[in-house]
């Protein structure tokens, strides 16, 4: 006898049956799954949001590097359209009287114009000199004056000219300009002919103009003259750089220079934020509710304890300097039993005005300043392929090995489904079959002489 449907012969829901056989065997395990993507999920996001804080840390950090960004000066020039400045540390507070009398100029020299700039020039060469530099360009039969700007360009040897062609009423005209400004860098030409004397008819003698002098700037510093190469001035005043604009020797603008100590205290009270941060950001990872028994992701994790033991080793060393040494707390820095920092405003004001020295010592220092050595530490964890980059390739690696055990697991609670509905299958045959056999002895023995039907 053949079965066309599972419980026929025994009268039992065997589908179901088979479905709650396998969905106990699979519940535990599935469970056991997601546990343990939920807990590698928690640990990559955890893994992101340490590198972010990290990342928001050494920002803050790259302010109080260097002296040049920490120990910083106010530049200001008033209203001058004349000239701008920019000063370093070393430039010393002073009020400076300026006057621009005149501009630093490239010189210019152009050949003879022509109606067609299409047609050749001649044959031979041309010699180049620039403030003690040449270097020599030959010249085709075919070369238009195009042709020879490009070959002038690019020349290996180059020594710092340019060469372009102007279109004007006048005609076409090769014109060459110096790259740099001032008397030391104007441009000699020298044609020489090999066949005809086109290159001279155009280059040579008078036959090459002048266009634009080479000039040097003129400023007077306090009435005291400078003259400077270039429109960027850099010696006449200590640590300062000035970059000319405009001239006119009647005007003057007065250039003050001032210790900026808003800018280096907005930015030590960045870094004690971006620390705290950190710390908050470390504590909330590694932290464990003992009220609702929850461990965050981190809890107990030796990374990120070691992070946080570095971190506040660091805060609260100190910095050798020439006069002793420096910790955070000299500077108006102080932590609490929490690791947190905060600023004592009246006393870093007074050590930013009194003594800047110590302040850029202990953040600034090549080697040993804090600033440095919180870059160099952070570093290790967050750069690509540090430590955070390793543990999140380790956890990544966790979720595919999950993947894999899903669907190997998935597979055999398949066979499993499919062991349980044919041995169901089997036993709901047998159980027919033995229900047929039972009612046909029943029928025979109800028909027996005699017999009496109890039905």
């Amino acid at each position: 006898m053949a079965l066309t449907a599972m419980g026929i012969g025994s009268g039992l829901d065997l589908g179901n049956i088979v479905k709650v056989l396998v969905e106990a065997e699979q519940a535990p395990k599935e469970a056991m799954f997601n546990k343990t993507e939920d807990t590698i999920s928690a640990k990559l996001s955890a893994m992101g949001t340490l590198k972010s804080a990290l990342s928001t840390f050494q920002d803050a950090l790259k302010k109080l590097q260097s002296g040049d960004v920490l120990n910083q000066r106010k530049v200001t020039t008033g209203e001058s359209s004349y000239f701008s400045a920019v000063a370093t540390k070393s430039a010393q507070s002073g009020s400076y009287n300026i006057q621009v009398e005149q501009l630093a100029s490239a010189h210019k020299v152009g050949g003879l114009h022509i109606a067609d700039a299409n047609i050749p020039v001649g044959e031979g060469s041309l010699d180049f000199s620039v403030n003690g530099n040449g270097f020599t360009v030959a010249i085709d039969p075919d070369d238009t004056i195009a042709t020879i700007a490009q070959k002038v360009n690019d020349a290996t040897d180059n020594s710092g000219i340019t060469a372009t062609v102007i279109t004007s009423d006048a005609g076409a005209q090769l014109v060459f300009s110096s790259d740099n400004s001032g008397t030391d860098n104007q441009i000699m030409v020298t044609a020489n002919d090999t066949s005809g004397t086109g290159l001279n008819d155009m280059f040579g003698g008078v036959n090459l103009t002048e266009l634009n002098p080479a000039t040097n700037a003129v400023i007077y510093v306090d009435n005291q003259k400078v003259t400077s190469q270039s429109n960027k001035v850099e010696t006449a005043i200590s640590g300062v750089s000035l970059t000319l604009t405009d001239a006119d020797v009647s005007k003057t603008s007065i250039l003050k220079i001032e210790q900026d100590t808003d800018a280096v205290k907005e930015n030590v009270n960045g870094f004690v934020t971006a620390y705290n941060a950190l710390v908050s950001s470390i504590d909330k990872l590694s932290s464990y509710d003992a009220e609702s028994k929850k461990a965050a992701a981190l809890q107990g994790d030796s990374m990120i304890r070691s992070l946080e033991s570095q971190l506040r080793n660091m805060a609260s060393g100190r910095v050798v300097t020439s006069n002793g040494s420096v910790g955070l707390y000299d500077v108006g820095i102080k932590i609490d039993r929490y690791g947190k920092m905060s600023v004592d405003d009246t006393k870093l004001d007074s050590v930013l005005k009194d003594d800047m020295e110590s302040v850029e010592a202990l953040f600034a220092s090549p080697t040993t300043g804090l600033a440095n050595r919180f870059t160099e530490l952070t570093k290790e964890y967050a750069k690509v392929g540090g430590l955070i980059d390793t543990r999140k390739n380790a956890y990544t690696k966790d979720q595919q090995r999950l993947t894999e055990q899903r669907e190997a697991f998935a597979r055999k609670m398949s066979l499993l489904q499919a062991r349980l509905t044919k041995q169901f299958n089997a036993m709901d045959l047998v159980v027919g079959q033995l229900n047929q056999q039972s009612a046909g002895l029943a029928d025979r023995l109800n028909s027996l002489p005699g017999a009496v039907s109890r039905s």
